[in-house]
Parts: C-alpha cells; sequence; structure tokens
C-alpha cells in the first residue's frame, strides 16, 4: 500500500511547469468552451465578432495565471520543489484562476458590453474542481517529460563518468607506454651494452676460431640495442617534439612496411599544432593501422591528415574485405578515449568488398 501511495505521488508530481504551455492549453480548451455560445448568433460578422471578443476576454484572464507561473518558474530555478509546496502552487493558481474569471464577470463583460459566458458555480466547489483537474491535467501532459528529463539527466551523468573514465584510461595507457619506452631505453638497452661489452672482453682471449663465432653475436647484440630497441621505445612514446607528428607517422608506417604498403598524405600545418592534439592523433592513427591490419587484413592503408578550417581531418583507409564494423575492443576504446579528450567526432565506412575508411574530426585549439 505504502508502494502504491508513492508512486501515486511521483506521478502527480511535483512539476516544474512550462508555463507558456499551460497559457495556450488553457486558452484552447476555454475557446472550445467559447464555441458553444457562438450558436446564439447568426452566420455573418455578429458571431465572428462574438468570437473574436471572447477570445481576446480568455488571454486577457489567462495572463495572471501565466505570469504568476513565470515568477514561479524563476523563483525555482536551482532549488528543489517540495509536494506539498507544489500542491500550494497549484491550488494557488487555481485560485488565481477563478478570481481571474470573477473580474472577467465583473469588469471585463460589462466593459465590452456583451453577453456573459463566464460562468462558474460555487466558490469552493469551482476551487476543489479547478485544483482537483489541474492537478490531473499536469500530471498526465508533463509526467512523461519530467521522465524523459530523469532519463537524459541520468545519461548525462553516465556519460561525464565516461568522459572521467576515458581521461583516467588515455593517462594510464600514456603512463604504461613510458614506462615501458623507459625500460627498454635505459636497463635493456644498457644490459644489452654490457653483455656486448663483456663478450668483445671474451673474444680478445679465445682462439681466432671462437672468434668467428662470437663477433657476429656482439655485432647482433650492438644492432638489437641501437635500433630494435630504439625503434620500439619510439612506437611505445612517439618522439613528436623532435621527429613531429609526420616523423611519427612514418616511423609507423615503417614498422609494418614489409607487410603492407602504405600511403601518407599529411598537411604540413598538422606540425604547428599543439602537442597533445598531435599525440591523440597519433594514437588514433596508430591503433586505426593496427585494426586495419589485424581485423583486415588489409594489404594498403591510405594515412591522411588534413586541415579543414577550425578542425582537423584523419582517415585511415584501407583494402581489407569491409563489412566488420569497428567493436569493442582495445583499439576502438582507445579512439573513442582520445575522441571524448578532444572534443572529436568520427565516421566509419565499410562495406563488403570495398575496404575500411576511419575518418575522425578534430576542433583545433
Amino acid at each position: 500500500m505504502a508502494q502504491f501511495f508513492q508512486r501515486t505521488k511521483d506521478f502527480l508530481g511535483p512539476y516544474y511547469y512550462r508555463p507558456g504551455f499551460i497559457y495556450w492549453t488553457v486558452l484552447i480548451f476555454n475557446l472550445s468552451n467559447l464555441r458553444s455560445y457562438t450558436f446564439d448568433y447568426q452566420y455573418g460578422w455578429e458571431r465572428v465578432n462574438f468570437f473574436l471578443i471572447g477570445t481576446v476576454i480568455y488571454a486577457l484572464l489567462g495572463l495572471p495565471l501565466y505570469l504568476s507561473l513565470r515568477l514561479l518558474q524563476i523563483f525555482w530555478r536551482g532549488r528543489i520543489k517540495t509536494f506539498k509546496l507544489y500542491l500550494l502552487e497549484v491550488w494557488g493558481g487555481s485560485f488565481l484562476s477563478l478570481i481571474a474569471v470573477r473580474v472577467g464577470q465583473e469588469v471585463l463583460i460589462p466593459l465590452f458590453e456583451f453577453e456573459n459566458f463566464l460562468k462558474s458555480g460555487k466558490f469552493l466547489g469551482e476551487l476543489i474542481t479547478r485544483f482537483l483537474s489541474a492537478i490531473l491535467l499536469v500530471a498526465i501532459t508533463h509526467n512523461r517529460l519530467r521522465f524523459f528529463g530523469q532519463e537524459l539527466e541520468r545519461a548525462s551523468a553516465l556519460n561525464s563518468e565516461l568522459n572521467e573514465r576515458y581521461a583516467i584510461l588515455v593517462e594510464s595507457d600514456e603512463e604504461i607506454r613510458s614506462h615501458a619506452s623507459a625500460l627498454l631505453h635505459d636497463r635493456i638497452q644498457a644490459k644489452l651494452m654490457l653483455a656486448g661489452a663483456k663478450l668483445t672482453k671474451i673474444s680478445e682471449v679465445i682462439s681466432d676460431e671462437g672468434k668467428i663465432g662470437v663477433l657476429p653475436v656482439i655485432k647482433e647484440i650492438e644492432q638489437i640495442r641501437s635500433i630494435d630497441v630504439r625503434e620500439v621505445s619510439q612506437l611505445l612514446t612517439p618522439n613528436l617534439t623532435g621527429e613531429g607528428l609526420i616523423g611519427s607517422c612514418e616511423n609507423l608506417s615503417k614498422e609494418f612496411a614489409g607487410d603492407v604498403e602504405f600511403t601518407l598524405d599529411i598537411h604540413q600545418e598538422a606540425e604547428l599544432l599543439d602537442e597533445e592534439l598531435q599525440l591523440g592523433i597519433y594514437r588514433i592513427v596508430e591503433q586505426g593501422v593496427i585494426n586495419s591490419i589485424k581485423h583486415g587484413p588489409a594489404s594498403r592503408i591510405t594515412i591522411r591528415i588534413a586541415d579543414i578550417g577550425e578542425r582537423v581531418s584523419v582517415e585511415i583507409i584501407d583494402n581489407g574485405p569491409g563489412g566488420a564494423i569497428l567493436g569493442s575492443g582495445k583499439g576502438s576504446v582507445i579512439i573513442d578515449a582520445w575522441l571524448s579528450i578532444l572534443h572529436g567526432e568520427k565516421e566509419i565506412e565499410s562495406k563488403p568488398g570495398n575496404g575500411f575508411t576511419l575518418r575522425v574530426f578534430l576542433p583545433k585549439r
């Protein structure tokens, strides 16, 4: 029973009114009542004149209620409306509308020398009737609107939470990459250098036959240390300051160049973008390339970065089989996270046999 009363209470209110909507709704209802009085008049100007003047009277009588609701709307802005005060508010509105009718009977009707079409019964009975009618009509017309408003608020809160998680995800991803890059660059390189130095010392005391076997190993270790480890380190944390966005994208394409043919079309003005935007573009390109290779698989990939006025356009186009829309894997989550941080938008084109296109638009800073 308590749940029933609570649901009934939630249905009835409290509501935040739209004064204009209520004003026009009441006016339309009154005009339908006014129309029934027009049958007392002959067709022609007399009937039209009665309807027009009646409309003016109803419009004037509705203004006090509209203005009071408008003031209440301003008052409640930023405040929580309680159910008891809401009932008092509706009661006051009903009382005001009834007073307006009585004023119309005493002032406006004699002023226009018009037939009294503003019929009203006993004051208390009319007040109760208007109050109950207002409660039900407002509940019926506003309940769905309030439901959608609550759903919108929940969606907005979830969206804010998602954006916060995206920011944490990007921050964590960059931090892990930075630590991994530092580990490769410092500790792994140092250990490889130390291993090479030890082998060099060993080669000095062993036979010529032993040197033939050891020296190529020393050379391979040095190559791994100076080239392979450095390349992996740069892929983890691109050197945007030193190599720029274009150079970093070229390094990325070289990493997969053996299996995939790359075409880079990057506008020179991309180098003038701020560092965070450049990093975001690089990460989007990186994940787009990985997805094209992993999910395509693609043998040709085009990376296109263009300046389009107030925005930057980024496209990753492949020649894969297409037809499969980017799912919710790590790659697409990273892309969405960067889009959230940079306030960007994305478009996806994928048709069977026509490859896959990821198109991103990012506002300039």
